[in-house]
């Protein structure tokens, strides 16, 4: 299945966008689903997708997505490890015939001590 990622990214009210298409997989457990990515950057990432939040793993790194919840993380750089808080404002999972078919996260992110920012991520599966 294709998928295309959409992030978005506002800091001091400036947006960047971000568009990334590549090929997935997705498996259905009794407990959730878990999507399988390959982007045609390079990148790869597993989203597990269960019934009161969402984990996405890429690149040495695991976030964890819960509404109402702060949860902690680990950025790594090339100039060492930052330490992240990420708030969830919104997660919404839209299905067409049992299937996965849209994924929304809206998000906070806090590197360190900075102010947060806003984050949101769309994927679209096809």
């Amino acid at each position: 299945m294709k998928i295309e990622i959409k992030a978005t990214q506002t800091i001091d009210y400036h947006s960047e966008i971000t568009i990334q298409k590549g090929k997935g997989t997705i498996k259905q457990y009794k407990k959730g689903v878990v999507i399988f990515g390959e982007m045609a950057e390079g990148n790869s990432f597993q989203m597990t997708i269960l019934e009161d939040k969402i984990l996405l793993k890429k690149q040495n790194q695991t976030m964890i997505f819960k509404i109402g919840s702060t949860t902690k993380s680990i950025q790594q750089t090339p100039y060492g490890n930052l330490n992240m808080k990420i708030t969830t404002k919104q997660i919404k999972v839209t299905k067409q015939q049992d299937t996965l078919y849209q994924i929304l996260l809206c998000y906070n992110i806090q590197l360190e001590n900075t102010e947060p920012y806003e984050n949101k991520i769309e994927i679209t599966l096809k």
